[in-house]
This record gives structure tokens, C-alpha cells and sequence, in this order.
């Protein structure tokens, strides 16, 4: 590097091209990076690092990544009782009288007592279905109220529509991960999981039913707890 031509060391600008080459070729071999020489308002040359390879090096600010967010809900054929209860109320609501028939062939009732007011009764029956119907379609709540979250911090499971209720474990303090399974569950398909937090002493903190693959999705969560503890 020539040494008779003035130097800002403060501005890092140099008066001959030839010096601010000569600083490039030391950076790149120092640094691994790569400096182009750029034209200064102090002396005449400066030396930059290449905007490219910056914009290449530099890494994306957290607030700026996309996470791997994945949202799991209960299956519909978890809400097969529900299912029936819908059926059993409209058969109800639409035949009550056809209904108290089969109920007095059942108890072997030959007549129909005098003091009975069949009419108030079919229409006592008729109300009961409805209200049943509805009790059972309280599962559309459930599936859009209910649901599982998995973000790159942990595990969060969401209850509520407008008034909401959060409970989230982050991936190391997960204890165990269970799979509750019943007979009917194993011949649907699924299951409930159920996570322990480390500071619990085995409550469960967050409990999922009518998932589907209960084992698979357990697996798939202990995956996750070893590539964030890894």
C-alpha cells in the first residue's frame, strides 16, 4: 500500500485509488467478505462492504420470520353422541305421539289411564325434543371454541369464541405427553391428548379431545420438544 498519499483513517477515505484497493484486498483476505471501492466526499475513495453479500449475511430480525404455526381441532367423529342426541330430539319433536305409543308397548299398557292428558304429554314430549336438538348441536361450538396451537416457542391450547381462555407450555417445560384412548375412541380413529408441565406434579395442564391419530400427533409433539432442546 503507498504510504505518500494522505489517509482519513477517521472517515476511512483514501486520495488514491490505488490505496483503497489495496484496503479492499486486506478486508476481503481478513474479513472473508467482499469491499468495492466507492467514491468519497472526503479525499476521493472509500471501501464498502458489497451490499449483496450484506444483505446475505445479515440475518432476519425475529419480529420479520414467518413462524411454522400449525392449529389442530377435534374431529367431527369425535361428536357422535351428539350425533344421536340431535336424532333422538327430532324424532321426538316430530312424532311425540308416535313415541308415547312405543313407550306404553314397552310397559305393556293395554289403555290409556283416565287421569293421563295425552294431548299436554305429546306436547311436553314435542318441547323435550327440541330442547335436546339443541343441547346436541352445542358441538359446533366446540369444534370452532376449541383448538390446539403449536408455534416455535411451545403449545397453546385456546378455549372460548369471543371471551377466550389460553394456557401455553413452552417446549422445555413439557414433562410427558399421554394418549387417553377408549374402545370407541380406538375404533374411530381417535383420542385425547393430554400434556404435564414440569411444575404441576402431574396435573394436566392441557387436555385435547377427539383428536385424530392421538398416537402420531404425540409423536409429532415429542419430535418437536427434541429439536428444541437439541
Amino acid at each position: 500500500m503507498m504510504t505518500t498519499s494522505p489517509i482519513d483513517l477517521a472517515a476511512n477515505s483514501f486520495a488514491s485509488l490505488d490505496d483503497a484497493q489495496a484496503m479492499c484486498e486486506l478486508l476481503n483476505r481478513e474479513t472473508g467478505s467482499a469491499y468495492t471501492v466507492m467514491p468519497d466526499h472526503y479525499l476521493g475513495f472509500t471501501t464498502r462492504r458489497s451490499m449483496t453479500q450484506t444483505a446475505q449475511q445479515q440475518p432476519v430480525p425475529a419480529d420479520r420470520q414467518r413462524p411454522n404455526v400449525m392449529e389442530y381441532r377435534q374431529a367431527f367423529r369425535g361428536f357422535i353422541p351428539h350425533y344421536l342426541e340431535i336424532i333422538l330430539g327430532a324424532v321426538l319433536a316430530s312424532s311425540p305421539f308416535k313415541v308415547i305409543g312405543w313407550l306404553f308397548a314397552l310397559l305393556n299398557l293395554q289403555g290409556i289411564p283416565d287421569w293421563l292428558d295425552l294431548k299436554g304429554l305429546g306436547t311436553v314430549v314435542a318441547y323435550a325434543g327440541l330442547a335436546l336438538v339443541l343441547y346436541g348441536l352445542r358441538f359446533i361450538y366446540s369444534y370452532f371454541a376449541v383448538k390446539m396451537i403449536f408455534d416455535q416457542d411451545g403449545v397453546m391450547l385456546k378455549k372460548g369464541i369471543i371471551a377466550q381462555s389460553q394456557v401455553q407450555i413452552r417446549f422445555n417445560d413439557i414433562k410427558t405427553v399421554g394418549v387417553e384412548q377408549s374402545v370407541l375412541d380406538r375404533l374411530l380413529g381417535i383420542g385425547a391428548v393430554h400434556l404435564d408441565s414440569a411444575g404441576t406434579n402431574g396435573t394436566v395442564d392441557i387436555e385435547l379431545r377427539n383428536m385424530r391419530n392421538p398416537v402420531d400427533m404425540r409423536r409429532r409433539i415429542q419430535q418437536l420438544i427434541d429439536q428444541h432442546t437439541r
